[in-house]
């Protein structure tokens, strides 16, 4: 293979290793800044799924991806506290310990990470809900029934940012004609 093909090569794969937590029967429905206090910039948010339509639907079992492009260096057990807490707090739950096994398999499964890099949370029913960093995946666990609850995080009743969710829904809805 000659050095022009190989760097294509290479350059292909780097490409679609980049994007590896995007799924390619999801679409992109909705984008939104989230900035905190109004000043603060935390990020993108972009939220992906099959039909834009399944906004009315998110915490159901649908297929979805929410993804995060930090504005800022996030160390990742602030990001695990936040998950374990959001989760806990839009589940009624007591603790942390009554968790649902696949919810605290991601919760717990977030790293440090630095302004520019890029979280990406998929929900595929009844198969997997996975966590990816930079398209990279750092941790993938078992739906058992229960993996779309995952999404309360932001689209929860109590969710981490209350205008991010609302932004993000209508922008879905709105997309879906």
């Amino acid at each position: 293979m000659d050095t022009r093909r190989l760097i294509f090569f290479l350059m292909l794969l780097w490409a679609i290793g980049a994007h590896g937590g995007n799924r390619a029967d999801l679409q992109q429905c909705a984008e939104v800044q989230l900035r905190i206090a109004g000043l603060f910039n935390v990020g993108t948010a972009t939220l992906h799924l099959a039909d834009c339509a399944d906004a009315e639907r998110i915490l159901e079992s649908v297929p979805k991806q929410f993804s995060l492009e930090l504005a800022r260096d996030m160390k990742g057990q602030d990001l695990i506290d936040s998950a374990n807490d959001t989760l806990v707090d839009n589940l009624d739950l007591g603790s942390r310990d009554d968790l649902p096994a696949e919810l605290a398999c991601l919760a717990n499964a977030y790293v440090d990470a630095e302004s520019g890099e890029q979280f990406d949370v998929v929900y595929e029913p009844d198969t997997r809900l996975a966590l990816y960093r930079n398209g990279e995946l750092l941790e993938e666990c078992a739906d058992q029934g229960r993996g779309a609850e995952y999404f309360n995080i932001w689209f929860g009743e109590r969710p981490f940012h209350r205008r991010l969710r609302d932004r993000l829904l209508s922008q879905a809805l709105e997309s879906s004609g």
